[in-house]
């Protein structure tokens, strides 16, 4: 027999975390309000079944519920909203605990199917805050087998193979860019708002990488679109445009005259905004400030931007494609869950459960990423 007070006090916690109230959790549940208010007092043990559809409602591994001793990440989050209160709402705190939910998901399916990630680590070596991390992003490109001059492809898919959890999600507050927390399960976990414009996608996710390798002392780490300006933003910043914009690369390119057509084409390739560009450029004396203040308002237009995960895709198929991908799912989350299926590793409830729908909607949604699910007879 479980702790009923423990249960209590976690039942407790995730109902304030999230902000619900009772009536809420009775409506997505089915369980009854005073049964619920009962379970938060110790006054009675639920069910088998209570206590599964209450972890699928909270986004909580059911054994979160029943042992004695396991913690969540969730409960990591608690000084994370207590310090950012207001930037956190109920949609972004629900949006959040998904996220955590699926990044112990992937853990579990990597270990099933034995993927031993490769992580970076930090050398030993040190260098001044300038340096270090033109230093770091270039080693970290280096070990993703990026040659230096070669283009980045879909780079939260490199990131991914360094061990980390990276998810995207529409985010209500638009002001939120990203988020590194550390995962007491799944390890290193990265969210980037989807709500972003994609290019500043690529420096949100190049950014919170950084705060990844250099912070790991920290439970958390937010980003806002307004960057911050203590020492760790300032890093994670030069981190991010060094491994987008190696410095290499553009102290080689013999421009004696910037054009509105060279800036567009080099943002294109770096595929990043051309502000982020102009940045860089000047960070590396490649431009003057007159230079700079000509061309900051230059914008690329959409038409530039493609995001690798609706690639030559039909519009009807990305439109649908894109409202999976803004609930947080990634098309490698959903490849590998499915690989994990099909080798019976899991089964087509369990899939179902961690790509976020019903068991109704999950050959539907597995059409949008060209999978289907295996009959046996």
């Amino acid at each position: 027999m479980f702790d009923l007070n423990l249960l209590a006090k976690k039942l407790t916690g995730c109902r304030s975390r999230l902000e619900y109230s009772y009536f809420e959790i009775s409506e997505g549940t089915g369980i009854k309000q005073d049964r619920l208010i009962a379970f938060e007092q110790a006054l009675i043990e639920p069910t088998g079944d209570e206590i599964l559809i209450l972890a699928d409602f909270f986004r909580e591994d059911y054994k979160y519920f029943i042992s004695n001793q396991q913690s969540s990440a969730s409960e990591n989050t608690d000084s994370l909203y207590r310090q950012f209160d207001k930037e956190f709402t109920k949609e972004d705190r629900r949006a959040v605990q998904e996220f955590l939910y699926i990044c112990e998901c992937e853990a579990d399916i990597w270990s099933l199917l034995e993927e031993n990630k490769k992580p970076f680590q930090l050398s030993s070596k040190r260098f001044s805050t300038n340096n270090e991390a033109e230093e770091t992003a270039s080693a970290v490109r280096i070990f993703l087998g990026y040659k230096e001059n070669e283009l980045l492809q879909n780079i939260f898919d490199d990131f991914r193979n360094l061990g980390l959890h990276i998810f995207r999600r529409k985010l209500h507050n638009s002001g939120l860019s990203g988020i590194f927390i550390q995962h007491p399960v799944a390890g290193k976990c990265i969210l980037v708002n989807y709500s972003e414009d994609l290019y500043r996608q690529n420096f949100t996710i190049s950014h919170e990488v950084a705060h990844s390798i250099f912070d790991t002392n920290q439970l958390y780490n937010v980003s806002f679109t307004k960057d911050g300006k203590d020492i760790k933003e300032i890093r994670a910043n030069r981190f991010a445009a060094g491994f987008l914009m190696p410095a290499a690369v553009l102290k080689r390119l013999k421009v004696s005259t910037w054009s509105e057509e060279i800036l567009i084409k080099l943002a294109s390739q770096f595929r990043v905004n051309v502000i982020a560009l102009l940045y860089r450029l000047t960070s590396l004396e490649l431009i003057t400030q007159k230079e700079f203040n000509k061309f900051k308002e230059l914008k690329l237009s959409k038409e530039f931007k493609e995001d690798p995960e609706l690639k030559d895709l039909p519009s009807k198929i990305a439109l649908a494609k894109m409202q999976v991908l803004e609930r947080g799912l990634s098309t490698t989350y959903v490849r590998k869950c499915h690989e994990a299926y099909s080798k019976s590793l899991i089964s087509q409830s369990r899939l179902a459960e961690i790509l976020l729908t019903s068991e109704h909607e999950l050959q539907e949604v597995l059409a949008l990423f060209n999978l289907k699910l295996v009959y046996d007879f």
